[in-house]
């Protein structure tokens, strides 16, 4: 019997993704801040792109796709965020719609380009697949993939480990990662699912815990750290259908 999960088992603020980016100490404002720079980097989007942002909490990632001149549609299962997600992000071209991550996309017609920043942790493996399969399924023929999730052949376990401890945020294991991933499982699920796989990076290996001493050094260190396809705590992968 295949297991399912219908969202996080504890309840997540609808602004916390927007409190952690804007409001959080040098380390989580980074953590945000990196998401965007690695974005720039390995999958910018065009103006004339048509785009989904696939568990975009509260919608932070989601309005800066959207200042590209792209149309961008966020999705999320968190009532709470897509709420506040819509009250300061929605315009024109951002729109922001509830539901499952794994369930079939209504958006009418095929996307360029999706981007699923640490999702698919939060669902168990056949959930994981079948959203994937569902992102190969609505993008345009050489569409694009940016995936990311934590990387746990790295410090990750230890800083989740530290973050569940010490109450940095809200509870992480079991509670909201359910999977976990490093470079051979992923690369193997994205390959079975019939993806190409473009790029295999990863981050945050020393750069947000440089934030607090220095902004500056921490956008060097992780400029370096992009050169990197191991090591960091986040892996990053552009998949092409």
């Amino acid at each position: 019997m295949k297991i399912k999960k219908n969202g996080d088992l504890i309840s997540i603020n609808g602004d916390y993704q927007y409190n952690a980016a804007i409001n959080g100490n040098p380390v989580q404002r980074f953590w945000h801040y990196g998401k965007k720079l690695a974005i720039k980097k390995y999958l910018p989007p065009l103006p004339s792109d048509y785009i989904i942002d696939v568990g975009c909490g509260s919608g932070v990632i989601t309005s800066f796709l959207g200042e590209s001149g792209a149309d961008v549609i966020g999705i999320d299962s968190n009532l709470q965020a897509i709420t506040f997600a819509k009250n300061h992000f929605q315009n024109n071209n951002v729109q922001f719609r509830q539901g499952l991550v794994d369930e079939n996309f209504q958006i009418g017609r095929l996307v360029d380009k999706i981007y699923c920043l640490e999702v698919i942790e939060h669902i168990y493996y056949n959930q994981g697949k079948q959203m994937l399969k569902e992102f190969y399924r609505i993008l345009k023929p050489n569409g694009k993939v940016f995936l990311t999730t934590p990387n746990y052949r790295s410090l990750w376990p230890i800083i989740e480990w530290i973050m569940d401890r010490f109450h940095l945020a809200p509870p992480l294991a079991k509670y909201q990662h359910v999977e976990h991933y490093h470079t051979k499982k992923l690369k193997e699920l994205c390959l079975e699912v019939g993806f190409k796989i473009k790029i295999i990076k990863t981050n945050y290996l020393f750069a947000p815990w440089v934030a607090p001493f220095s902004w500056k050094l921490a956008e060097k260190i992780n400029n370096l750290e992009g050169m990197l396809s191991f090591g960091g705590s986040i892996l990053i992968f552009i998949l092409v259908k």
